[in-house]
């Protein structure tokens, strides 16, 4: 009889750590969701999913493999109180160039020649709210004409959430090229 974690992932018990990651990477790019776009073939495959993930929750973490393996041959296994992490791990970052900067030290200042007024930044807000006030008004009193100028604030608070942004990298793209 077979494990079923380790038919799951279709590795024997003896398998090397790397060979069960591979087999889990193999199997999750077969059974993934997205990898599908019928939906009754992605419903399907999310339900492979999750068994492949739980297999490879135990057999991928070296301290609950041993467990696992330990209750699979009828050994008492140690109770997860005493367990202790595996210290032979040891993080490194992918590239560690900028570690030796403290963040605090870092000023706070943008680029000479990109700031944008405070009315340009408030425009977009003011002209948002005024148009909600406007079309809120003009149905109360049922006024029109109070209405469409609340629909025009709205559309032009549209289009200056859009402007004020791009107003700022032009700024900045301008700064950069009389650097």
């Amino acid at each position: 009889m077979g494990d079923r974690l380790y038919d799951r992932l279709g590795v024997s018990p003896e398998a090397t750590d790397a060979e069960v990651r591979q087999a889990w990477l193999r199997l999750a790019r077969t059974h993934h969701p997205d990898a599908h776009s019928d939906p009754a073939a992605r419903a399907a495959a999310e339900v492979e999913m999750r068994s492949i993930n739980e297999a490879w929750a135990v057999l991928g973490d070296p301290v609950r493999r041993a467990a696992h393996d330990a209750r699979r041959q009828g050994e008492p296994s140690r109770p997860s109180a005493v367990r202790r992490r595996d210290d032979s791990f040891v993080f490194v970052p992918i590239d560690d160039a900028d570690d030796d900067v403290d963040p605090r030290l870092l000023d706070d200042e943008g680029v000479a020649g990109t700031e944008v007024d405070r009315s340009i930044q408030m425009l977009p807000v003011l002209l948002l709210l005024g148009g909600i006030a406007g079309v809120a008004l003009g149905f109360l009193i049922a006024l029109p004409f109070l209405i469409a100028v609340g629909v025009v604030g709205l559309a032009l608070a549209g289009l200056s959430f859009v402007v004020a942004p791009l107003q700022a990298i032009s700024r900045s793209i301008s700064a950069e090229r009389r650097r």
